[in-house]
């Protein structure tokens, strides 16, 4: 028997978000039950850090230089119809596996509905979070979760597959939720207590989903995904938005699995996964071919708790909000190397790459690319040279870059192997 597969999308939600990845302030009782029962992600990331940018990705398999979708759109009927260059969708597919398709909330590709989801309840995006913007009238994602226990209602007794996605815009700023959610926050030194109050609000939907599914009797057969599509950095980082950018903040999202029946109880799966890996998985669980185009991987045996050969680094692109500077990043377990390029017509402007050490340095403050080297609070002269470290990266970098036909990404790294080549020899120039 095909599982159910219901995938749970909140929007700009932090990684460090959530009790089962270490909050202690935050209450999400549900999700981190759905963690402890299933499996949750150690190493979760966004292959671009931006909403329309990464759904795409998601829905068609392909990181962004390839689908060509590479800034949030407003105004377009139909994104993947109409700019992307790949056009088959995971919906599509499921479809014509038998399935049938639903898609509910922010859906940031178009104002259209899509002929590949058989029910179709989506919005673009902005409007705010509340029904008719009135506040503590009618919450956006409890309508959502209205239509989602509906429509799984219905499909209970046609015992067809189907494939639902519940997409929250919440806890993306305005920050805002129901009333009763922000006790728990104000008064008590937590800052932005609205996006937490918006987090826990949706942590209740996500226990009203699992709670109808037991009562309907297909809790068992029913694959459960809780993820975000990027991060959030509540502007601190100097020049970013909330988003745009590579910082652990903004990429690095939650990402738990919960299926009784194919998912190991319990299992921290600490292996590299990005949401180009969800299109995949998804047709590995629905029983259907992966095709070859994928740029990601199925995680389904890493949840079982299989032994696999695996990527050891997560890469990253990325387009600044403010300007045009090209971004690429490699994330190891302990070294992050973030390549910054603006384009040809623009070159007279120079930004600084950036390398960061995340065990000694998880914030990311410290910026070691170019050390050791003077600054006015004297925080850099301690540091030695790592040349041969970004050496490396930039080599892993190029690597990923050219399995995925990234000619910039490709073109960055290079750049950076010629600079670190010019400055090994200049250093040896200056020992003789």
């Amino acid at each position: 028997m095909k599982p159910n597969i219901i995938l749970l999308m909140s929007d700009q939600q932090r990684w460090d978000s959530l009790g089962c990845n270490g909050n202690r302030f935050v209450s999400t009782p549900h999700l981190d039950k759905l963690a402890a029962n299933g499996a949750r992600c150690e190493n979760s990331f966004t292959p671009w850090p931006v909403c329309t940018p990464v759904r795409a990705t998601m829905w068609t398999g392909v990181y962004p230089h390839k689908h060509k979708i590479m800034f949030n759109t407003y105004g377009m009927s139909d994104l993947i119809d109409e700019i992307s260059t790949e056009k088959r969708t995971v919906f599509q597919a499921l479809q014509n596996g038998g399935y049938t398709t639903a898609y509910f909330g922010k859906w940031h590709l178009g104002d259209s509905p899509r002929k590949d989801c058989d029910v179709w309840e989506a919005f673009n995006s902005m409007g705010g979070h509340w029904e008719d913007g009135i506040k503590d009238g009618v919450y956006k994602p409890d309508r959502q979760t209205d239509q989602l226990i509906a429509f799984m209602e219905e499909q209970a007794e046609t015992g067809k597959p189907f494939m639902a996605v519940n997409s929250y815009y919440p806890p993306h700023d305005p920050y805002t939720a129901p009333k009763r959610f922000y006790e728990h926050y104000r008064d008590r030194g937590v800052p932005f207590a609205g996006y937490y109050a918006a987090v826990s609000a949706l942590d209740e939907n996500v226990g009203r989903t699992v709670e109808a599914l037991e009562r309907l009797g297909i809790r068992e057969n029913t694959i459960i995904v809780y993820y975000s599509d990027h991060g959030d950095n509540f502007k601190y980082r100097e020049g970013h938005a909330h988003k745009f950018a590579c910082h652990e903040d903004a990429i690095k999202v939650p990402f738990i699995v919960n299926w009784p029946n194919g998912v190991k109880e319990g299992i921290v799966v600490e292996s590299i996964i990005g949401l180009q890996d969800l299109m995949p998985t998804v047709l590995d669980w629905a029983g259907l071919e992966i095709p070859e185009h994928m740029q990601g991987k199925s995680i389904a045996p890493l949840l079982r708790g299989e032994e696999v050969a695996w990527r050891d680094a997560h890469y990253t692109q990325n387009i600044l909000r403010h300007g045009s500077m090209h971004q690429r990043s490699i994330r190891t377990g302990k070294w992050k190397l973030i390549l910054n390029e603006w384009p040809r017509i623009v070159r007279s402007y120079v930004t600084p790459n950036e390398l960061y050490n995340l065990q000694d340095d998880p914030e990311e403050e410290l910026n070691v690319y170019d050390t050791p080297r003077e600054d006015n609070h004297d925080r850099f002269r301690q540091f030695p040279p790592y040349t041969d470290e970004i050496i490396r990266l930039a080599a892993l970098l190029k690597q990923y870059a050219e399995e995925i036909d990234d000619e910039l990404g490709v073109d960055m790294a290079t750049n950076c192997l010629l600079e670190m080549q010019k400055r090994k020899e200049k250093n040896i120039s200056i020992k003789n």
